[in-house]
């Protein structure tokens, strides 16, 4: 087996709600574009947004928009979420989410921060850490439209894009270690007729960890829910390598402690929330 050498890992905390989605987008939409409020097929909450994408959808447009009432969002680094397509080859930066102070989103580039949606598996669900791509979080100061825009051709024409909860994150510094713990649940589904033999099934899969630094700010709160970016080897972040483990979690126990020479430790535990995203190579 080769060796990797462990590179470094990114602790977000989502502490902003930006848009749970669980009402439809309505403050605009491209006349290629119909957004329903799914209550069936979504991740948290009461329901997700679903855009279906007419045939006539291109490259660089406003696909649709929905007004907000947000502070100032000047603090924050990323946006985390979730997103589903049922179109394959859906690569990075194909979709962006654009905050702005102006009514239904300024058109791009004049947009207070864009930021890009990861690459997408076709129908299935994944949590998104999406960094910015063009502005900043400094001119979020009166955010007051979110807005769902296409960059690419992977996503042109007759499709379906699927958000859910979206909130806006900060990076937490410092972190120096990290480990994760992946357990599947197997129960006897023995019958007479497997001999003496027992056979197992397995029934639920779940993953939990832990990660400690040093001090920079105040500590995280129990129960406080994070995204986690834990990198094997590089490229470093923002650019997402193979080698990396990612989803969200609950922090479940604080650990801090202080040596003789003064330097203050934070430890953590947290238990992993829905799909862990593993390396593919």
């Amino acid at each position: 087996m080769p060796r990797v050498i462990g590179y470094g890992g990114n602790v977000f905390v989502g502490d902003q709600v930006v848009h749970a989605c669980d009402v439809v987008w309505d403050e605009s939409s491209d006349a290629q574009v119909n957004a329903f409020l799914d209550i069936v097929d979504l991740k948290v909450g009461a329901g997700s947004n679903r855009f279906e994408q007419l045939g006539g959808l291109g490259a660089a447009t406003l696909m649709g928009t929905d007004d907000v009432v947000l502070p100032t969002l000047a603090s924050y680094t990323v946006l985390m979420g979730w997103a589903k397509s049922d179109l394959a080859g859906i690569v990075a930066d194909t979709y962006r989410i654009l905050v702005d102070d102006t009514v239904a989103c300024a058109t791009p580039p004049a947009v207070n921060v864009e930021v890009s949606l990861p690459a997408l598996v076709q129908n299935v669900w994944k949590f998104c850490i999406c960094v910015v791509v063009a502005g900043s979080f400094a001119a979020c100061t009166v955010p007051i439209s979110v807005g769902l825009w296409l960059q690419g051709a992977a996503g042109a024409g007759v499709g379906t894009l699927w958000l859910d909860h979206i909130v806006a994150a900060k990076q937490v510094a410092g972190i120096r270690s990290w480990s994760i713990d992946q357990v599947a649940s197997v129960q006897d589904v023995s019958a007479y007729s497997d001999g003496q033999d027992k056979v197992f099934a397995v029934t639920q899969k779940e993953w939990s960890g832990s990660f400690e630094g040093f001090k920079n700010q105040a500590p995280l709160a129990i129960g406080t829910n994070v995204g986690l970016e834990l990198f094997e080897a590089e490229p470093a972040w923002p650019v997402v390598p193979t080698q990396s483990w990612r989803g969200q979690a609950i922090i479940t126990n604080c650990r801090p402690s202080s040596t003789v020479d003064g330097v203050v430790q934070y430890a953590y535990d947290f238990q992993g929330v829905y799909n862990l995203e593993v390396p593919t190579a």
